[in-house]
């Protein structure tokens, strides 16, 4: 992998960027990072920031024409944009340090010459002496300050000159005017600033307003004489000394531009409250409390949308910049020199799109950490066992729980029913009801198999390859039809990877059909829309006029398409974060929840959450508030497949046996929470226990309790349990985990 395959995901990002307000100032001053120490009022720091940027504080703060608030977001919540040049003339007069800085730089060799002493000139020497270049300034008349002398606050300014040249070493000349550049022929550089209607030497009609350069490779030009005005002659004697560092080594002239990024745009601000403008209490002039408070009302704008959004982006805080280079570099290291930093994170991600909905750069983070699973999966060094289960559960859904068949008696058909794995194993009638329905009116087909999202979810490439290998084929054999979508997730799934197969939602033919009367179970409801069927807007109308049409009252959420929690894995990657993830999704809204997704369904449930499935109402099916423990779920499948066996093709589905199905078990009601919550399925029990029995692999102690384990490709089971007289097995605790461990001979 190289480092552009993941920085390319980010590298339209504007967190971190410059604010709008940056990007208007010619002097690149962070007025950011400049209102937040204001408004804290830190001066002496504020001061700094200020300093650093403007070079003459005192004489900018006086003349800035304030270009930085015609892009102030504040305007967008209708206040007045925050006053920034009164709170740089505050900061000016409340810093209590303004002692310019000494710099500790081993002086250079390069002599530098200014002809002109107006600001553009005074800023180049300052910015180069500071630098350590011997510096001599030319100017005609008697002192300097060029065109600011005419200016009634002069003595402010000759002030502020003087005091920030106090610590720097430059030679000037003055009543020194400077006929011929022939006679400085003994210096390096040149830059000749001076003034309106000054001396050009005949080299202003060749000048490059990008880097100030001409004709004459060693002269520069710049100030009133190019046709600025103040603040644009300060950020050219600013860029002149950026200059002069590239010139002195190579010869030519790059980089004399200041450049500003243009950050127009940053997201609005949501949900802000208004702020008027502090008025001063003075004419024009803020107290130190006063441009305090006018500073804070500044909206640090930055774009964190996602990070504000993502319970996931917002608990691990990493910028999506930095997201994007620890997925390459922890792909650059194997074990044991490997950091993987980004592990937890990578596999705490529900891989549902919000970030991308809300980035205003379409930023797919999700894609972004994708990548870092599928990489990690090739190189077999994920954490396998995060995902072990819902792998295991896809081999079932393609391997026993699979079926597909044409309409009874037929060949071809319409259309094909792809219910997906998860329906029919919550509920066998939500998936042989719309069978049923949709063989009556369309013509239909069935497929029972699994789309491949544990696979895509787990980065599992090669399984999920294979996977839609299989499903073209069978699609194939069905007449090439389209398929019939009841769950988000497959229909999402096959518009990434198998766009060549036209779909369709049961849920439009459901609208579209006369016969469905839907029967009420609310009285009012909100619909809850899964992540999935962002942008399917016919899927989610569809669903909406179902619910209406029983006389149900429909309440909108906040937010549509959020993950419940369920999307890529995460339950055992951070149990905290689907936790906090789960939680938030069953609190959105204060009605009961109409799903259309089965795993929302069995989530909330979990939660409390009152909800019902959308096909319970448009079927008029009893209503089921159950959720079906790991092995109900598998055995659900086999309902469907066997009657759906019977009624189309007539005949007897008879399923796989193992030789410990046999075995009984005891489990108390709370131990059988405890292991569903962590995915063991008490057919895992029943094969660790009858294992340890069969071949008397297993710890006795004094009580009679035994204690034995399993090792499966990936997890290892341990099992406590004690043998009733009547031979059943009682379980006493059950757990799993990732270690591997071997046994040998002593």
């Amino acid at each position: 992998m190289r480092l552009e395959d993941t920085t390319v995901y980010t590298e339209r990002c504007i967190n971190g960027e410059s604010s709008p307000c940056m990007s208007k100032c010619p002097l690149a001053l962070d007025v950011r990072s400049f209102l937040e120490k204001a408004g804290n009022a830190k001066w002496n720091t504020a001061y700094k920031t200020l300093r650093n940027a403007v070079v003459f504080p005192a004489i900018t703060a006086a003349l800035c024409p304030s270009p930085c608030e015609s892009s102030c977001q504040r305007r967008l919540t209708g206040d007045e944009p925050v006053a920034t040049r009164l709170i740089e003339e505050a900061c000016v007069k409340f810093a209590k340090n303004r002692q310019p800085d000494i710099y500790a730089i081993p002086p250079k060799k390069e002599r530098i010459a200014i002809i002109g002493a107006g600001i553009s000139g005074l800023c180049a020497a300052l910015c180069l002496a500071q630098k350590k270049y011997p510096v001599t300034v030319y100017e005609k008349n008697s002192g300097w300050g060029g065109a600011l002398r005419l200016h009634q606050r002069f003595s402010e300014f000759d002030a502020e000159l003087a005091l920030q040249f106090s610590a720097a070493a430059v030679e000037f000349l003055f009543n020194t005017e400077i006929t011929s550049l022939d006679v400085l022929s003994g210096f390096d550089m040149i830059y000749v600033a001076t003034g309106a209607g000054g001396s050009d030497f005949n080299l202003l009609s060749d000048w490059d307003s990008r880097f100030l350069s001409c004709s004459e490779p060693r002269v520069f030009l710049g100030g009133a004489l190019t046709g600025v005005q103040t603040l644009d002659g300060i950020t050219q004697g600013k860029s002149l000394s950026k200059t002069a560092d590239i010139f002195f080594q190579t010869g030519k002239a790059f980089g004399a531009s200041e450049g500003t990024c243009d950050c127009t745009v940053f997201p609005p601000p949501v949900d802000t409250p208004s702020v008027p403008r502090v008025v001063p209490s003075e004419p024009a002039r803020y107290t130190g409390d006063e441009a305090a408070a006018e500073a804070a009302r500044c909206l640090q704008c930055d774009c964190d949308r996602c990070m504000a959004s993502c319970e996931m982006l917002g608990s691990f805080r990493k910028k999506p910049k930095k997201i994007a280079m620890e997925v390459y570099t922890d792909t650059q290291a194997r074990p044991p020199f490997a950091s993987h930093t980004l592990t937890r994170q990578a596999y705490s991600c529900n891989m549902c799109g919000h970030c991308k909905e809300l980035c205003p750069m379409d930023i797919d983070l999700g894609a972004l950490l994708h990548v870092s699973r599928s990489d990690r999966a090739e190189g077999d060094i994920y954490p396998q066992a995060l995902h072990d289960y819902w792998l295991r559960e896809m081999d079932f859904s393609t391997g026993d729980g699979s079926f597909y068949s044409a309409p009874k008696g037929g060949k071809d058909c319409r259309y094909v029913f792809f219910p997906g794995c998860q329906l029919g194993a919550h509920n066998p009638d939500h998936v042989i009801q719309s069978y049923e329905f949709l063989n009556k009116n369309h013509d239909a087909g069935i497929f029972q198999g699994c789309c491949g999202a544990p696979a895509y979810w787990a980065g599992d490439v090669k399984r999920q390859n294979a996977n839609f290998e299989e499903i073209r084929r069978i699609w194939r054999a069905l007449g090439e039809m389209p398929f019939v979508f009841a769950c988000a997730s497959c229909e999402s799934v096959f518009a990434m990877f198998l766009p060549e197969i036209p779909r369709v939602s049961l849920y439009e033919l459901l609208n579209r059909s006369s016969d469905i009367r839907p029967g009420r179970i609310y009285q009012s409801a909100s619909v809850f829309d899964p992540c999935n069927a962002r942008k399917n807007h016919e899927t989610e109308e569809a669903v909406r006029r179902l619910a209406q049409k029983s006389g149900t009252v429909l309440y909108e959420l906040p937010e549509k398409n959020r993950c419940c929690g369920y999307g890529g894995h995460i339950r055992l990657a951070n149990p905290e974060l689907y936790e906090k993830i789960t939680e938030n999704r069953a609190g959105m809204g204060e009605n009961p929840y109409i799903v259309y997704c089965a795993n929302c369904r069995d989530v909330f449930l979990s939660l409390g959450k009152d909800c019902v499935h959308i096909l319970e109402m448009a079927l008029n099916l009893p209503r089921d508030d159950r959720i079906p423990k790991i092995d109900e779920k598998r055995e659900n499948t086999m309902k469907v497949k066997s009657k759906l066996m019977k009624e189309i093709k007539d005949e007897v589905f008879t399923p796989q046996t193992c030789e410990w199905d046999a075995v009984e078990l005891v489990v108390s009601g709370e131990l059988a929470e405890n292991i569903e919550k962590k995915l063991i399925s008490l057919s895992d029990i029943r094969e660790a226990i009858w294992d340890a029995e069969s071949r008397g692999d297993k710890f006795v102690d004094e009580f009679g309790i035994c204690r034995c384990s399993l090792q499966k490709p990936v997890v290892t089971y341990w099992v406590t349990y004690k043998i009733a007289d009547n031979g059943v097995y009682e379980v006493i605790e059950a757990y799993s985990h990732r270690m591997r461990f071997s046994r040998e001979e002593v």
